[in-house]
């Protein structure tokens, strides 16, 4: 049985013919007798819910896929080219923002910023002084359309760098 969402038919019962050799396996003469399979298929629906437009979705490893599979929540595609990893650690004041933080990197990456992640926050009076604190920030590029080198994202980390230095009155690490 298949329904239509969308002007897209998508199976939700499948069904069909058993074969003969199967039949034989189970002790059961498929010269005389035949069978007739189906079943509602639960990811059918899930598919449905979550507009996913691969039912191996289901079963990916991918973190940023399994992190979308909720029922009722429509699936994004992921990119599937390599991603470029960059991380900054800096040392400010205590008075720094964590979220006026990830704007400024959102603004220099803009649509190739697929991910930004605090990775350490350490307090260390002796090291840093009483009012410093040092964050280790990592920011994960990816293009959707394209693989992206080094030369093109290089550029983009060295004004997060300089920009963080300004802006935050920072001390790289």
């Amino acid at each position: 049985m298949e329904i239509d969402i969308d002007g897209n038919w998508i199976e939700v019962l499948g069904s069909g013919v058993v074969k003969g050799s199967v039949l034989e396996k189970l002790g059961v003469d498929s010269s005389k007798y035949n069978g007739w399979a189906f079943g509602f298929g639960l990811e059918r629906l899930a598919i449905v819910s979550m507009a996913l437009p691969d039912i191996r979705l289901l079963w990916s490893e991918d973190e940023r896929v399994k992190r979308q599979l909720k029922l009722g929540k429509k699936f994004q595609e992921v990119s599937k080219f390599p991603p470029i990893t960059r991380d900054i650690s800096f040392v400010v004041g205590k008075d720094f923002v964590p979220n006026n933080y990830f704007d400024l990197i959102r603004e220099i990456g803009g649509d190739l910023v697929e991910e930004v992640e605090l990775l350490d926050k350490y307090e260390n009076a002796a090291k840093f002084g009483p009012d410093k604190i040092s964050y280790t920030y990592r920011v994960v590029y990816r293009s959707p359309e394209r693989t992206l080198k080094s030369e093109e994202i290089d550029p983009l980390q060295d004004k997060l760098y300089n920009e963080t230095k300004t802006q935050y009155q920072a001390e790289l690490r």
